[in-house]
């Protein structure tokens, strides 16, 4: 499913760069009634003119820049759900299950051996509710990164909103020889405005992605701390039989 604030970027994108277009054609339309006897007099709107193209096409570079790679918000989402609903839920399902007070061979039985497995069982029972904590940790960054891409994006559509009321106000400004230079300098205080708000979210966008590393490194982490092997007991269990005579014997309780 596609990210409905991808599109509204896009759309607002798509929009203000034919705004621009709108403007800048306008102006020299204007520019291009007056005669050449009086090109003196248009001289400083046409340097404004060009330095609001350099200007303007400074914003697009960095729009550009930070917008190759979108991400993807609501696949980070259904991913984080994934975490909490294919593995921290059935393992904490299988770890409340695994206690010494839900089973029955720590009643039942006693022995080397029954006393052996039930030292064994807070272990299994703690490195199974550490998988499920981590679980649900990565569930956690993952959502924290699309709520960052959110508001990051939601700053895209703020700085273009304020881009697209400049630019309609700087070609009712434009249309006529006296509002010119004006509307150049209207245009460029609106770029200006835009640059610093895309700047502050780009900024914020960076301190939400160093977080994350940060998250992301612990639970590294901890998932190597967790081990790749089940809890075992260092007895040996398979002599534990019930019938041959010796210390390792399972004894029922009487």
């Amino acid at each position: 499913m596609a990210d409905p604030l991808v599109g509204q970027v896009n759309d607002k994108l798509r929009q203000t760069e034919q705004k621009v277009q709108e403007f800048f054609n306008t102006v020299n339309d204007v520019l291009s009634w007056i005669p050449d006897g009086f090109a003196q007099l248009t001289e400083a709107v046409r340097q404004g003119l060009n330095a609001l193209a350099e200007k303007i096409k400074e914003f697009w570079k960095g729009i550009r820049l930070i917008w190759e790679q979108p991400g993807d918000s609501t696949a980070l989402r259904e991913k984080s759900q994934r975490w909490a609903d294919a593995v921290a839920n059935p393992i904490g399902d299988i770890a409340g299950h695994i206690a010494l007070n839900k089973l029955a061979a720590n009643v039942e039985w006693t022995g080397r051996a029954a006393e052996a497995y039930k030292a064994m069982v807070p272990a299994q029972a703690e490195g199974l509710t550490n998988l499920k904590n981590l679980a649900l940790q990565a569930r956690n960054s993952l959502n924290n990164l699309a709520n960052a891409l959110d508001s990051f994006r939601m700053a895209m559509v703020v700085a273009l909103g304020v881009f697209a009321v400049g630019i309609v106000s700087a070609i009712a400004t434009a249309c006529t020889v006296v509002g010119t230079a004006a509307a150049v300098a209207l245009l460029a205080t609106t770029v200006g405005a835009c640059l610093t708000v895309i700047t502050t979210a780009v900024m914020a966008m960076n301190s939400y992605m160093q977080t994350i590393h940060t998250e992301q490194t612990a639970l590294a982490q901890k998932t190597h701390d967790v081990g790749t092997t089940w809890s075992r007991s260092p007895y040996d269990l398979s002599d534990g039989s019930v019938s041959d005579g010796d210390g390792t014997d399972w004894r029922p309780n009487q």
